[in-house]
């Protein structure tokens, strides 16, 4: 397993590589991961792109050739019948299997964008993540289906299905135009990163999985530092037995959001943590 400190280091970098986010956070599930061998198949994934898509002068074409070789040629798929298997959050599964889900779909077209000069931004569309090829006059691409554009009025239905605030919102009349402004700008390194860690953390607990959601909550902590997480990483470690660590986490919450609604919960919690906490020796 790379160290603690790895994520970090990768998103402490000038310009990450959003891949190489990916693959830090996927080490923490695959000790030993060759981080090389993932970055060779995305070299082989683009190879054959390149030359084309130089000599492809329109957006649309380049797209095209770009999704005929990801979704086509190589079938890159989005996971319906799986879709909380973990597998589709840990790219270096991804790239063998070629399925997976929205974010990590579009890590794969980014990574492979790149290498054949064409820029692909992260979009963090509210329930379904996108990307934007193109830079600011681009297309938004929906990589869970097949890379296809989507148009405005697809961008507001899709809003309207995942975003309780936009269906708010349509009710009175058609979305705001600054509230879907919103939700199409493009997202760093470290926001990929946490939603990634987020879905992961939701995957673990919807499976029971303690000892993984408590991973998560670990590397949401360093790399978000919101208090929530680290109250979720408190309740996973009081799951496991690890009172004192428990303890320290729920406390922290506590200190940081004294009038969160779910304060009093987290206090019986720092109360049971505390009388199950073995004595220092």
């Amino acid at each position: 397993m790379m160290s603690r400190g790895h994520l970090l280091r990768v998103l402490a970098e000038e310009d990450p590589l959003i891949e190489e986010v990916a693959l830090a956070i996927a080490a923490d599930a695959y000790p030993g991961l060759d981080v090389a061998r993932q970055r060779a198949e995305l070299d082989a994934f683009a190879a054959p792109l390149v030359d084309h898509v130089k000599r492809e002068n329109g957006l649309n074409s380049q797209i095209k050739l770009l999704n005929a070789r990801l979704f086509g040629e190589l079938r890159f798929r989005g996971n319906e019948e799986s879709y909380y298997d973990p597998r589709n959050s840990y790219l270096n599964e991804v790239i063998v299997r070629r399925v997976g889900i929205p974010i990590s779909l579009a890590v794969v077209m980014m990574a492979v964008g790149r290498r054949v000069g064409l820029a692909v931004e992260g979009i963090g569309f509210p329930g379904h993540f996108l990307v934007r090829v193109g830079g600011a006059r681009g297309h938004f691409v929906d990589p869970f289906h097949g890379g296809r554009a989507l148009s405005r009025d697809e961008l507001i239905t899709l809003a309207e299905r995942f975003d309780a605030q936009a269906r708010s919102a349509s009710r009175d009349g058609a979305l705001d135009v600054d509230a879907l402004a919103s939700y199409l700008q493009p997202v760093d390194a470290r926001a990929i990163a946490v939603r990634m860690l987020v879905n992961l953390k939701h995957v673990y607990e919807r499976g029971g999985d303690s000892a993984r959601a408590l991973v998560a909550c670990d590397r949401l902590v360093d790399v978000a530092g919101e208090p929530h997480h680290r109250r979720d990483r408190g309740k996973h470690a009081l799951q496991l037995g690890a009172h004192r660590a428990a303890r320290v986490d729920l406390s922290a919450y506590l200190r940081a959001v004294p009038d969160a609604e779910d304060a009093e919960e987290i206090r019986a919690l720092v109360t049971e943590a505390t009388r199950n906490e073995p004595p220092l020796n």
